[in-house]
């Protein structure tokens, strides 16, 4: 039988520390960029612990009888979270094995979007243990998709700069597949934002 002191909400919020820690380690890997390689191993252990606490969620949800929202919202939310470490480990892993040398400055905005979507994101699930009563998370919410929408013109914008200026096919290659898979991220985070806008409506 599952614990009655099981708190849900709270490993949300467990959850999504560790999608801000994934996005800041991600940070100190551009703002740093040298031992790629080890600091793209240090986000893939930060996406392992994100993954064994999904499959304890899980577990515990299992044996669950009575839950504080819909069993099948518990489980979006956990997934949905999850991918956001997922995405960031796959940005990591793309510059290591990408075997980029140099970082654009327009990667270090995206980046810092990210770092902005997380912890907004996290602020806003934080704030959903109480939703009913909070006066912030719609606050936090738009601000998630504000980083989103902001990240979705500089990855239109530096996509089309590098099909003008680079003369690279390889090199177009590349920026194209990292820049898609930061625009991920950010679209990860507002995917969460709205699926938690969702539910406060639904269980209002």
């Amino acid at each position: 039988m599952a614990s009655k002191s099981y708190d849900y909400f709270d490993k949300f919020v467990q959850q999504m520390s560790l999608c801000k820690k994934a996005a800041q380690q991600l940070m100190n890997l551009i703002e740093d960029y040298n031992e790629i390689t080890a600091k793209a191993d240090e986000i893939h252990a930060t996406e392992h612990e994100a993954d064994n606490l999904l499959h304890e969620i899980l577990r515990e949800l299992n044996r669950s009888f009575i839950t504080p929202i819909d069993r099948e919202d518990i489980i979006s939310i956990v997934h949905e979270l999850d991918d956001i470490t997922d995405s960031i480990e796959d940005v990591a892993n793309l510059f290591d094995v990408l075997s980029i040398t140099q970082v654009r400055p327009e990667a270090l905005e995206m980046v810092k979007l990210i770092l902005i979507g997380c912890e907004m994101l996290y602020n806003a699930v934080v704030e959903f243990a109480h939703f009913k009563s909070s006066k912030k998370i719609n606050d936090y919410i738009i601000n998630v998709n504000k980083a989103e929408e902001d990240g979705d013109r500089l990855h239109r914008s530096v996509i089309k700069a590098i099909f003008q200026n680079e003369t690279e096919p390889v090199a177009i290659m590349k920026w194209k597949e990292l820049f898609d898979a930061m625009e991920t991220v950010l679209d990860d985070c507002e995917d969460v934002a709205d699926l938690l806008d969702g539910l406060i409506i639904k269980n209002s």
